[in-house]
C-alpha cells in the first residue's frame, strides 16, 4: 500500500484477554479533539493500511528452503511458534469507532468507518484461520476492562460478525478503482477469498452450514466479475505476460486492469523490497519449488504431464518442454531471459539452479538484474487480483455442484487464454479425474470429483507465491501433503547433465575425484554427498531437509494453540484440542 503514512495517535498496543495494555503515548493531539474532518479520518486509515501487505515467499507444499516450518515438525507448542495472538491491530481500528462519530459529515464518516470495517473483516479472517473461534471485540478496552477476561466466542459468531462487517462495509466504500486503497472492489475480492476458505473449511472438517459460505463466495464473485472493471492482463502476450504482471510496477496502465490491490514500492521515496537478492544470495534460505509443484503443470495442449511415460525420470532440461507457458514465466528454466532483455542467459539459470534447494528457482516477482543488489526491487507486491476471483468464483459453484462449462468458461478459461492454453473441458474431466491429483486429494469425491481436481491444479499454479497455498491446504483438510520428504530435480546419476537444453552439458555431478577440465567442458562440477544431496545416494531426485522427521496430526494440527501466558492470564480462555494447555 501506499507507505506514506501519518497516525494522529501514533503507535497503541493491546494483547487482548489478559494480555497487558499499553497506555496511550501522551500526545499534542487528543482523540477527543480529532477525527473531526475528513482529513484527520483520512490521515488515520492511512495509517492502519500497512495491515494489508502482500506476499512473495511460498512454503507450504509448493515452496522448499533450508528450513521447515514448525507446523510441519511437530514443534508448535503453546509457548513456541504459537500462532500470532497480537491484538494491537485491532485496538487501533476500535479506537477508530470510538472517535468518528466526532464528524459530523455523515457520508465521509460512514466512508472511512467502511475502510475500517474492512481492516477489521481482514483482521479476524486471519484470527479465524489461525485460531478458530476467538473473543470477538468491537470497543477499547481499558486496563479494568472486564472484555478482558471474555471466553472465546464460536467460529459461527466470528464469520458471521466477518460477513457482516463486509456486507456493510460494501454499502459506503467508493466504487472508484485505486490500487492502494481501501474500495468496493476490495471488499469483494476479500469476501470472495473469505467465503470460499469458510465455506470449503466447513464441508472438508464436517462443520455445518458450509453452502451459505459457498453461496456467498459466488454472489461476490459475479458482482465483481459483471462490474466490467477488471479484465485478465494479456499485455505481453503468452511468452510474458504472466511473468511482466508480476515484474513491473503495478501502476502500470496494463497490470493494473488486473490488479485489485498492491502493496506500492518507489525508488524515489526510498520505499524498496529485496526479492531478487532473497533469491540469488547464495547466503539466504535457497527458496526452490517442490517436485509435485513442477509436476502439476499441463503439457501445452492440455493433456497431463504425469500421464506420459518416464515423466518421473525426465531430467530439469527435459521436463520443461511443452509445458504450460506458465512453467518457464514462474521457474527458471531452459531459455531464461531476464526482464528487459531479448537474450536467454544461460549463465545466470546454471547460477539460479545451483542457487536453489530443489534446482527450481522462483523467478515470479523476480526482475532485471539492476535490482539483485539488496532491497533493490520497487515492482509492486500484489495483494488482490481478478484472476484469484475467477478462480474462487468456478470453484465454490464445483463445490456446491452447481458448476457448468459457461461458469468454466467465464472464470478458467479467461485465466488460460492469457498464456495460451486449453480451457478445462468439464465432462472430460469429469469422466476421466486426474489419479496423480486424486492420490494427493483423497477427500474429494462425488460427481464433480475431476473438474474440483483440476480447479485445484489451475488455483495451485496460477497463484504460487502470492500466500495462499497454506491455506488452501488447510481448509481442503489435506495437512498429510507435508509429510512426504520433498523433493527437487532428477538426476540419473554421476555424469553431465543439461540444464538449459541445449544438448551440452551445463552441470557435472561426481562422487569421489573432481573430473579434470577437459571433460567437464566449462560444465560445473557437483559433488554428491556435499554440493547436492540425492534421494537414492548416487542417483534420484534433489533432496532437502531429509534428516529432519516431519509430522501432522489430524485431529491437532489445522488450528494453531493458543499461547498459554494468555490462558494462564485468562482462566476463561479454552485451548484449542490435542494443543498442551487446560483445553476443557
Amino acid at each position: 500500500m501506499n507507505h506514506k503514512y501519518i497516525s494522529i495517535l501514533g503507535a497503541v498496543a493491546i494483547a487482548l484477554s489478559g494480555c497487558s495494555l499499553d497506555q496511550m503515548p501522551q500526545s499534542s493531539l487528543s482523540p477527543e479533539n480529532s477525527f473531526r474532518t475528513e482529513n484527520e479520518l483520512r490521515l488515520y486509515i492511512n495509517g492502519l493500511l500497512p495491515m494489508m501487505s502482500g506476499v512473495t515467499t511460498e512454503t507450504a507444499d509448493n515452496g522448499v528452503s533450508k528450513t521447515l516450518p514448525a507446523y510441519m515438525t511437530g514443534l508448535r507448542s503453546s509457548t513456541i511458534s504459537a500462532g500470532s495472538w497480537s491484538w494491537t491491530d485491532l485496538r487501533k481500528i476500535n479506537i477508530f469507532f470510538k472517535y468518528s462519530p466526532n464528524c459530523e459529515d455523515e457520508a465521509v464518516r460512514l466512508k472511512y468507518e467502511a475502510m475500517a470495517r474492512f481492516l477489521r473483516a481482514r483482521f479476524y479472517y486471519d484470527k479465524l484461520k489461525t485460531f478458530g473461534g476467538v473473543p470477538w471485540c468491537d470497543i477499547v478496552l481499558d486496563d479494568d476492562s472486564p472484555e478482558l477476561y471474555n471466553p472465546r466466542d464460536s467460529r459461527e459468531l466470528i464469520a458471521d460478525k466477518i460477513l457482516e462487517d463486509l456486507d456493510i462495509a460494501l454499502l459506503s466504500l467508493p466504487a472508484t478503482k485505486s490500487l492502494n486503497t481501501i474500495t468496493s472492489w476490495s471488499a469483494l475480492a476479500l469476501k470472495s477469498r473469505f467465503c470460499l476458505f469458510e465455506g470449503t473449511f466447513r464441508k472438508y472438517h464436517g462443520i455445518d452450514g458450509y453452502e451459505r459460505f459457498l453461496n456467498e463466495c459466488v454472489s461476490a464473485s459475479e458482482e465483481l466479475i459483471a462490474s466490467g472493471k477488471f479484465q485478465i492482463d494479456m499485455t505481453g502476450g503468452p511468452e510474458y505476460a504472466y511473468r511482466d504482471l508480476f515484474a513491473q510496477p503495478v501502476t502500470n496502465d496494463a497490470s493494473s486492469t488486473e490488479v485489485i490491490n498492491a502493496e506500492a514500492y518507489n525508488f524515489g521515496l526510498g520505499l524498496k523490497h529485496g526479492f531478487n537478492y532473497s533469491l540469488t544470495n547464495p547466503a539466504g534460505n535457497r527458496l526452490g519449488f517442490e517436485k509435485t509443484f513442477v509436476n502439476s503443470y499441463l503439457m501445452a495442449d492440455g493433456s497431463r504431464f504425469t500421464d506420459r511415460p518416464g515423466y518421473a525420470t525426465m531430467t530439469f532440461g527435459e521436463e520443461f518442454k511443452d509445458r504450460d507457458p506458465r512453467m518457464k514465466q514462474t521457474i527458471a528454466g531452459p531459455g531464461f531471459t531476464r526482464v528487459g532483455e531479448s537474450e536467454a542467459d544461460t549463465d545466470k539459470l546454471i547460477e539460479l539452479f545451483t542457487h536453489s534447494v530443489t534446482g527450481y528457482l522462483p523467478i515470479k516477482y523476480f526482475t532485471s538484474e539492476i535490482s539483485d543488489a539488496q532491497n533493490s526491487n520497487e515492482n509492486d507486491i500484489i495483494i488482490y487480483r481478478y484472476a484469484e476471483v475467477l478462480l474462487n468464483y468456478a470453484e465454490a459453484k464445483a463445490e456446491l455442484g452447481e458448476l457448468s462449462q459457461d461458469d468454466l468458461d467465464r472464470s478458467i478459461k479467461l485465466i488460460r487464454d492469457r498464456v495460451g492454453m486449453p480451457s478445462i473441458d468439464l465432462n472430460a474431466a469429469n469422466g476421466n479425474p486426474d489419479p496423480y491429483l486424486a492420490a494427493m486429494y483423497p477427500a474429494v469425491d462425488g460427481a464433480d470429483k475431476g473438474v474440483i481436481l483440476e480447479i485445484r491444479r489451475e488455483r495451485r499454479i496460477e497463484l504460487a507465491m502470492e500466500g495462499l497455498r497454506y491455506d488452501d491446504i488447510m481448509r481442503w483438510k489435506a495437512g498429510a501433503l507435508f509429510v512426504p520428504q520433498f523433493l527437487g530435480a532428477y538426476f540419473p546419476g554421476e555424469g553431465g547433465c543439461d540444464i538449459d537444453g541445449d544438448g551440452s552439458n551445463d552441470v557435472y555431478l561426481y562422487i569421489e575425484n573432481r573430473p579434470p577440465t577437459p571433460l567437464l567442458r566449462g560444465a560445473k562440477p557437483l559433488k554428491i554427498g556435499l554440493d547436492i544431496f540425492l534421494s537414492d545416494g548416487d542417483k534420484g531426485y534433489m533432496v532437502v531437509n531429509a534428516e529432519k522427521e516431519k509430522s501432522w496430526n489430524e485431529q491437532r494440527d489445522y488450528l494453531a494453540p493458543i499461547p498459554m501466558r494468555s490462558l494462564v492470564l485468562n482462566p476463561n480462555l479454552e485451548q484449542n484440542p490435542g494443543w498442551d494447555g487446560p483445553a476443557r
